[in-house]
């Protein structure tokens, strides 16, 4: 678990290169719409396993949520991560083939000026060897 909230923190702090893709709607903590790419799990079909609220020292915190799907022998297979405003920021998830998958709010790209977009777009962590 350790591993997936690193792997989250990574993506925010590193801004990885995003990828174009179709796009379909989800929503936020307030229930308001946002856009995420059409490979995207849909949580409606998963359980909800678990949630954690943290705060860090520099004063950031977040809600990761973590989800299970009853079809994958996986504890964890998909997680959202919102600011405590309710905004959806990052998503990430395994898919069937056991690939590890990222979409991050395009906003949040925006190295001059990060703000919360409303659409989430694939992030690339990089390439394997």
């Amino acid at each position: 678990m350790r591993v997936v909230i690193a792997a989250l923190f990574l993506v925010v702090l590193f801004n990885g290169n995003a990828l174009p893709e179709e796009l379909r709607t989800g929503k936020n903590l307030r229930q308001e719409q946002v856009l995420l790419p059409l490979t995207t799990p849909d949580p409606k079909r998963m359980t909800a396993v678990d949630w954690y609220v943290f705060l860090e020292e520099d004063g950031s915190a977040g809600i990761l949520i973590y989800y299970d799907d009853v079809l994958t022998k996986r504890e964890i297979d998909y997680i959202e991560l919102y600011d405590m405003e309710g905004d959806l920021l990052v998503v990430a998830w395994i898919d069937r083939f056991g690939v590890y998958h990222v979409a991050m709010d395009r906003g949040l790209l925006n190295t001059e000026d990060p703000a919360v977009d409303g659409t989430l777009v694939p992030v690339s962590l990089g390439e394997g060897v």
